[in-house]
């Protein structure tokens, strides 16, 4: 997504002359699952930072609408380098500052934005939208935790079933014959009970593809990559998340510990209230403009604006 912004150079005989700006640039990074340019949220938020002036490559993620490979049988790592190749991409464009590239990761795209840009030091940016700053499997109980709550689940009945899923990730680590045994024989029971619906949720066989994908990211701890960035770093929140899919609160802290806004105040961790992941507006349903407004406008002056030589920046 290419912006129309143009720069008046000065006057040509009786007309002032244009060229077009180099402008900064961004690469919008999908959440879990498939997901490719059909993605609405994300298509929202590709289109409004292209109307901020931004350069916006918005790709189908791996495996997923005309890209190939398959996002199943892919780590982290290989996101964080599909990632950088879409950098690659952006550098070729005559629109675009080289220097002035970055990535904006949403949802599960908040682990790979970080982790991409540690391993090129010359992104300029690294934003994280609604991306926990736990590991995968920490935010995995906890949004298990919510999901059970929400449909109305009891206590005890929650407790049962993460006790199932620490006996999913178990047998995802070792690939055990024991460990099998442990889940397969609880899974059993919770199939043939009340909460049979839920157990459905979970792998049935041994042969499904979970068991293999869980372990490649499971235990990614984003914080120790995040407190190695010295590019300008912004996270997004919505508190109400805290309630959905995101730990809000442990997040936050944990950031605010690996980035230390005060000390480095181009790292600026921001939680807007009254929204949730997608950061909806409960009137409209569509995502707030004051966090779009927000998102734009940071990137823009993290990377000097438009015109970084009329705007002072880098």
């Amino acid at each position: 997504m290419v912006p129309r912004v143009r720069k008046l150079v000065g006057p040509t005989g009786h007309r002032l002359h244009e060229v077009p700006l180099r402008l900064p640039a961004a690469v919008v990074i999908h959440g879990s699952g498939d997901s490719d340019r059909d993605n609405v949220w994300a298509f929202t938020i590709a289109q409004w930072l292209a109307r901020a002036g931004i350069v916006t490559l918005f790709p189908d993620k791996r495996g997923a609408g005309a890209s190939g490979g398959d996002w199943h049988t892919a780590s982290f790592a290989d996101l964080a380098e599909d990632a950088l190749a879409a950098v690659a991409v952006l550098r070729q464009r005559p629109e675009v500052d080289s220097a002035r590239i970055g990535l904006v990761g949403l949802s599960q795209g908040g682990w790979i934005a970080p982790l991409a840009a540690s391993r090129r030091r010359d992104v300029a940016f690294v934003v994280d939208v609604s991306g926990a700053a736990v590991t995968p499997f920490q935010q995995m109980r906890h949004e298990l935790e919510q999901d059970l709550a929400r449909a109305g689940l009891p206590p005890e009945q929650i407790a049962t079933v993460v006790r199932l899923g620490e006996r999913a990730l178990a047998y995802s680590r070792s690939h055990g014959d024991e460990e099998w045994s442990a889940y397969a024989e609880r899974l059993a029971e919770l199939s043939a009970g009340p909460l049979q619906a839920v157990a459905a949720e979970f792998p049935q066989g041994r042969d499904d593809w979970r068991w293999d994908w869980w372990p490649r990211m499971g235990d990614f701890d984003p914080v120790p990559v995040w407190a190695g960035l010295t590019e300008p770093c912004l996270v997004l929140y919505g508190s109400e998340d805290e309630h959905d899919n995101v730990p809000v609160d442990e997040s936050v802290r944990r950031l605010q510990h690996a980035l230390n806004p005060p000390v480095h105040p181009e790292h600026v961790i921001r939680v807007f209230d009254g929204t949730g992941h997608a950061f909806e507006d409960p009137e409209t349903g569509w995502i707030r403009r004051d966090v779009l407004d927000y998102l734009g406008a940071w990137i823009l002056g993290a990377v000097g604006g438009l015109d970084p030589a009329m705007a002072g920046g880098r």
